[in-house]
């Protein structure tokens, strides 16, 4: 392994200079840049070991590394989880830069990432495909930090644990939801753009049995985006979105709202606007002291500006906010 990062160390040494010009995901701190990494050291580990370097530039190699054994094989901090496909495309773009592969070369796996993007996000934050080893050691690294602190969430579906033996063994509690119960009228979440210092996050009671794609676009106006790129939602070992398992158009919301106490919601598959869903209430009639229509009640922090390279900012006006949301709610258009 030393030797072939001796080999590649120009490669690393300019991509250590894209992250000092550009800032780098500001969750990555210098202390643990190295762990950012790893999908890229994983990576060489793996080309090494299969034959050497040359193995770099097989599309067909690559693609197994990126959708098969680096999710079943990599402990991965789960907040770098959107990075880390940039991460793979900046270590090709310094390939080409350093005249190891060519522009086509660079090009081609640019779009396995892009193309199997779906694919490794799912398999990297489902335990059930993950190895034992795997298991072991993110379980492990959870029991070390305080319970607020960390990215994987219990798995609450029952139905998860009868189809599979490789479940991480977390405490299942009884959910919120009961099913004798009155059905909720209304759900209070708080919704963070991770990877931000200060946070920039939306607090929002929505509506029950609205579908998947009402909530994306009660998401594009919370924080000011623009509605222009694809989008993913992950309830449990479930996703929701365009091309993927299910029609965000149909699939409502209420049954993983009311098993699950979080979801993850990533905006533009090439940014990787990621969002952490926080179910904080499950609301019955008698609890709703706002309208039945959507309302944001807090909003911290201005969300960047969509589609540029600079972190710019536009100013955070709620009140306008909620009358976009209103206006949605009445009108079904978006803007």
């Amino acid at each position: 392994m030393e030797k072939t990062l001796k080999k590649l160390a120009k490669v690393i040494d300019r991509m250590m200079d894209h992250v000092d010009l550009y800032g780098g995901p500001s969750i990555v701190s210098d202390d643990n840049l190295e762990h950012y990494l790893d999908p890229v050291f994983y990576l060489i580990f793996c080309a090494e070991t299969a034959g050497g370097l040359s193995k770099l530039k097989d599309k067909a190699f690559v693609t197994e590394i990126y959708t098969e054994f680096l999710p079943q094989e990599l402990p991965y901090n789960l907040r770098y989880i959107p990075f880390a496909k940039s991460v793979m495309e900046d270590f090709y773009y310094c390939l080409y830069k350093e005249k190891h592969i060519t522009k086509a070369q660079y090009l081609e796996m640019a779009f396995i990432f892009a193309e199997k993007q779906t694919t490794f996000f799912a398999r990297m934050t489902i335990p059930q495909f993950w190895s034992e080893e795997k298991q072991d050691e993110m379980m492990a690294r959870i029991m070390e930090e305080e319970p607020e602190e960390h990215d994987l969430l219990p798995i609450d579906d029952p139905r998860i644990a009868a189809v599979s033996k490789k479940v991480v063994p977390f405490p299942n509690q009884k959910t919120v939801f009961d099913e004798e119960d009155d059905q909720p009228a209304a759900y209070q979440i708080r919704i963070d753009l991770e990877g931000y210092r200060p946070p920039i996050w939306r607090r929002l009671v929505i509506p029950a049995g609205i579908s998947y794609e009402q909530l994306h676009l009660l998401i594009q106006i919370a924080f000011e985006w623009m509605n222009e790129h694809l989008y993913l939602f992950f309830a449990g070992q479930k996703s929701f979105g365009v091309g993927i398992s299910a029609a965000s158009e149909k699939a409502t919301i209420d049954q993983d709202f009311q098993e699950c106490k979080s979801l993850t919601y990533i905006y533009d598959m090439g940014a990787d606007w990621t969002h952490k869903i926080k179910i904080e209430k499950i609301l019955k009639k008698e609890d709703i002291t706002v309208p039945y229509y959507p309302v944001c009640i807090k909003a911290v922090g201005d969300s960047p500006v969509e589609d540029m390279f600079e972190d710019l900012r536009e100013p955070l006006d709620r009140e306008i906010l909620n009358e976009q949301l209103a206006d949605y709610w009445e009108t079904g258009e978006l803007f």
